[in-house]
């Protein structure tokens, strides 16, 4: 009954022993597994980065462009203006006098 006794803890130590060597084999296979997710976390996150710095690059060379399209167009327009200006003068000075008379009426009110 000893021998059986003692059989029995060997088997049972020969158990443990087996499975402590799996649990270090699967905390092997985890550590290897989360490695590898984090360094593709960090790929994509490095990609990420990437891209939205390209975009922002891309965003800033088009901005840049509609703003000379619209400097051009506003130049056009400040030059039909001059022209109008210097062709007729009577409508700005009826303006500017009214803008004038009407600014005296309301800062003489005080």
């Amino acid at each position: 009954m000893a021998s059986a006794t003692q059989r029995a803890l060997e088997r049972a130590e020969h158990s443990g022993e087996a499975i402590s060597e799996q649990l270090v084999d699967q905390l092997a296979a985890l550590r290897k597994q989360v490695d590898q997710i984090s360094h593709s976390v960090n790929s994509y996150g490095d990609s990420s980065l990437d891209e939205l710095q390209h975009n922002a690059v891309a965003m800033a060379r088009e901005v840049r462009h509609q703003g000379r399209v619209v400097a051009r167009q506003v130049g056009r327009q400040a030059n039909i203006a001059g022209r109008a200006v210097h062709d007729n003068p009577v409508p700005l000075m009826i303006t500017l006098g009214t803008i004038a008379l009407i600014s005296a009426l309301v800062f003489s009110r005080d």
